[in-house]
């Protein structure tokens, strides 16, 4: 297994994969496949905006880090960083309870850049958002957690 394969396997259910991850409750590994990345996120209060749907910066982050985690699939024993990403959203992304599922795909990945794709769902697989992504690769920090 590479090194990002290990961490992944070690990471527990009520664990997230960074600070960030854990604050916000994205909680658990992603699932894997040879696509890409799958990620589940019950919504909470803290999740929500002024108008009591989940907040876009929410869904956002949601679909930045399905979209990281896709790079996984390359197979290169490194992290990454986001140089861009653009955002569509379709529809409100729920409210509190709602279930989210979110699907990054690994598009393309060169030397040291990689190119991804992602959507989140709602619980009645309706749209609610797509985004797409360049990650540059780098080596692995010393974990912060």
């Amino acid at each position: 297994m590479t090194e990002p394969a290990v961490f992944l396997a070690h990471l527990m259910a009520d664990q997230g994969l960074d600070p960030l991850m854990q604050h916000l409750a994205f909680l658990g590994a992603p699932q894997m496949d040879e696509q890409g990345a799958t990620l589940h996120v019950r919504l909470q209060d803290f999740h929500m905006n002024g108008g009591g749907s989940a907040h876009g910066g929410v869904i956002m982050t949601l679909l930045d880090v399905v979209m990281a985690c896709s790079t996984f699939v390359s197979g290169r024993n490194k992290s990454c960083v986001t140089v861009e990403m653009k955002a569509s959203f379709m529809r409100p992304g729920g409210v509190m309870g709602t279930l989210l599922h979110a699907q990054g795909f690994l598009r393309s990945s060169g030397r040291s850049l990689a190119f991804c794709d992602a959507e989140v769902r709602n619980e009645a697989g309706e749209l609610l958002a797509t985004a797409s992504g360049t990650f540059k690769y780098i080596d692995r920090p010393t974990s912060v957690v």
